[in-house]
């Protein structure tokens, strides 16, 4: 589940440290130490870039250093934080997929969110899109599960991760829908999009930062958001709950995390500083410019969001009977 989608030129350049202040209180005992900021996926995807946004956003709040321990879907940075001290010394920034998805998807893991975990925010969003190759005969969703159910045996959907939202989205879509779709799985989303565009495959579920210059440009067709508004990206394509179909409707959220034992305190500066940082412009538009919302969700808000999901998310993963080593 690498959502690793390319970031741009001058947001790969972004300092690694933080260097300048957005003004919040961060407890001066804190200040004085590195942060290390882990990452789960490799440097230039959509959770590093955000990570080192922030970073650069919160410098004099405290010095952030990221740190890619890329692999396993995230599961490698997510182990590294439930093995480290409560100490506030090391905050994990993981999208939904680590907090929601893996417990139910994976037969072994070495840590659990609910017990490993202290929430601090959700600090940014993106929704995934239904696309189809310009060749497939329909302008709409609902022309879209018509061809499907006409064609069953041509009715191919590429995910680029076997587990992830996009692939569990597309099949409670499916489900509800009686939208016959066979499922393709890829080693991540660029060599989906090549087939998309090349015509091998008729249909995909990926971000929408992947596939929105391919659509502007005309080698696919974006049918569907699946954000609850249309996207700043695409304002032309509908969403999924205004067409009527909210079975598919969600987005990946990456969300910040502490240790659990860690200090209320030391959460409580953290998601504050977090939380200022992201209603600054700087950090609104350097996450617009990859297609990621800027969110606001406390600890509170995130807990909530975690327990709705995991519910969510552990159904689908079971009604698929996945489960991988």
């Amino acid at each position: 589940m690498d959502h690793c989608f390319p970031a741009r030129r001058r947001l790969l350049a972004a300092a690694t440290v933080a260097t300048a202040a957005v003004g919040m209180p961060w407890r001066a005992s804190r200040a004085q130490h590195v942060v290390r900021l882990l990452v789960g996926f490799p440097p230039g995807g959509a959770i590093d870039v955000t990570a080192r946004v922030y970073a650069e956003a919160m410098r004099g709040v405290g010095t952030f250093v990221v740190e890619n321990r890329a692999g396993a879907a995230g599961n490698i940075a997510a182990t590294a934080l439930a093995q480290s001290r409560p100490d506030a010394a090391t905050v994990m920034l993981a999208p939904l997929n680590v907090y929601c998805i893996s417990t139910a998807l994976y037969r072994s893991l070495s840590f659990d969110p609910a017990r490993d975990f202290a929430p601090v925010g959700v600090v940014a969003t993106f929704p995934w899109v239904l696309a189809v190759h310009p060749d497939v005969p329909v302008r709409s969703v609902a022309e879209f599960i018509a061809w499907a159910r006409a064609r069953p045996e041509q009715s191919l959907c590429g995910m680029a991760a076997v587990g992830s939202e996009g692939h569990l989205m597309a099949f409670g879509f499916s489900q509800n829908e009686r939208c016959p779709l066979t499922f393709v799985p890829y080693k991540g989303g660029a060599p989906m999009a090549q087939d998309l565009m090349a015509g091998h495959i008729p249909a995909v579920f990926d971000p929408i930062v992947n596939l929105a210059p391919a659509h502007k440009a005309g080698k696919v067709r974006i049918l569907a958001v699946t954000s609850a508004a249309r996207s700043a990206l695409l304002p032309e394509v509908p969403t999924f709950t205004e067409l009527g179909y909210p079975s598919a409707a969600g987005e990946t959220w990456i969300g910040a995390s502490m240790r659990q034992g860690v200090p209320a305190p030391a959460v409580r500066d953290l998601s504050a500083a977090l939380l200022a940082a992201g209603r600054t412009a700087a950090v609104k538009d350097k996450l617009a410019a990859i297609g990621l919302a800027a969110s606001a969700q406390g600890p509170e808000a995130m807990v909530a969001t975690m327990a709705a999901d995991t519910q969510r998310y552990t159904g689908l993963v079971r009604a698929l009977g996945l489960k991988l080593d």
